[in-house]
């Protein structure tokens, strides 16, 4: 069962998980709520800025939504915040010094949280692509400095990049406006950097995390 245990994460993610634009506009509001609520700047980025920017919606066949926070605004009571408003917390990917992120769900709509670190004049956030027998493989996606600004999405205020359109173009290139069903998340943004830095996952976490993830999603193992 356990051999391909990262592969059943994301798979039983993708394959199980809907996405209702009605409970996910709410998650993506009350979210931003909890996190204002603990001072952590927080901003639409990912696939969830790009269907605000593109198309003032959610994209069609995303399956989740994605929010920015900055490392330096972390609060440890992050999950237990999300927790008391009906949230499970699905998966913890990083360590809070390196490519930290949390992902959550609530009424069958997944979140995710990436945590932005300064690098000289740079702000990066990682993803972790999991390698057989190595772990979990560190991707750096670095971004020049920002700032941000409020603006309205589907009726709801949130923050964005301020400028927008550079942000995009970082991670998507000049083919934003072309939707691509078929993704890489790993490496088909064009700011992505591939690292040697590993984290390896025991076989005892691996069976907590998916035990976790196939009771959230009612499922039998």
């Amino acid at each position: 069962m356990l051999k391909n245990t990262n592969h059943v994460i994301e798979n039983s993610l993708t394959q199980s998980v809907g996405f209702d634009k009605d409970i996910a506009i709410q998650n993506l509001s009350d979210a931003k709520t909890i996190l204002d609520s603990l001072g952590m700047r927080n901003w639409l980025t990912d696939g969830t800025l790009l269907g605000y920017y593109r198309e003032n919606d959610f994209i069609a066949h995303d399956l989740d939504m994605d929010m920015g926070s900055f490392i330096e605004d972390f609060d440890k009571d992050i999950t237990k915040r999300f927790k008391e408003n009906g949230w499970d917390l699905l998966s913890t990917f990083g360590k809070l010094d390196i490519g930290y992120e949390l992902s959550y769900i609530r009424n069958g709509v997944k979140l995710d949280i990436f945590f932005f670190y300064k690098e000289n004049d740079k702000y990066w956030h990682g993803a972790w692509r999991p390698i057989e027998k190595k772990g979990r493989n560190l991707i750096k996606y670095y971004y020049d400095s920002f700032g941000l600004k409020e603006v309205e999405f589907k009726g709801q205020l949130f923050n964005v990049p301020e400028d927008t359109l550079h942000y995009i173009e970082t991670k998507y290139g000049p083919d934003w406006k072309t939707p691509q069903k078929s993704w890489d998340w790993a490496f088909g943004p064009s700011n992505a950097v591939e690292t040697d830095f590993y984290l390896k996952t025991s076989r005892n976490i691996l069976k907590r995390i998916v035990n976790r993830i196939f009771k959230v999603l009612g499922l039998k193992l």
